[in-house]
């Protein structure tokens, strides 16, 4: 009979044989599989390039590669320090308003924020943010509200907003 700590060794792999049981990550696909991954990462690529990232249909792949559609009403981005941050809805209006700054900074406008419509994100270094949303300028006569679309990189510690712009007008 073996003693425990000849059992335990026993059951350890030897560092030098491989072990015959571990496959590659890319083992569990098929050839369709295969196919069905160049496809969405070929339709990801072109549905981004065209819309800039912002009104990209990700419903339509099968794979996302950790690109994704942010969901308004959950809180997977709110910030746990920001008390008035419920939702993604809040995070991403915080956000909006830091682009809204922005674009006011060099275009000497005075939009306001009126919501948020959607926003897609890549993971990079940081998370990027594509953000659609609605302002109005408030020196407008008219009140006429437009959309606009902010590329924003996130990180917890720094966010900066790299772009801010008129949505071109066949957006959403």
């Amino acid at each position: 009979m073996r003693s425990q700590i000849e059992h335990e060794r026993s059951d350890l792999p030897c560092p030098k044989r491989p072990k015959l049981e571990e496959t590659s990550k890319h083992d569990s696909y098929d050839s369709d599989d295969w196919e069905t991954l160049s496809d969405d990462f070929r339709l990801l690529d072109e549905e981004w390039d065209k819309s800039g990232g912002f009104d990209v249909d990700l419903s339509k792949l099968r794979h996302t590669f950790g690109y994704g559609s942010v969901d308004l009403d959950e809180s997977d981005l709110a910030s746990s320090s920001e008390p008035h941050e419920n939702n993604n809805r809040d995070f991403l209006n915080r956000i909006s308003k830091m682009a809204i700054s922005y674009y006011n900074e060099r275009t000497d406008t005075s939009l306001e924020l009126v919501k948020v419509l959607r926003a897609n994100f890549h993971p990079s270094a940081a998370i990027t943010l594509y953000i659609t949303f609605e302002a109005y300028d408030i020196w407008d006569v008219n009140n006429q509200t437009k959309r606009y679309q902010a590329v924003v990189r996130y990180l917890p510690w720094d966010i900066k907003v790299c772009s801010c712009c008129p949505a071109p007008s066949s957006s959403i």
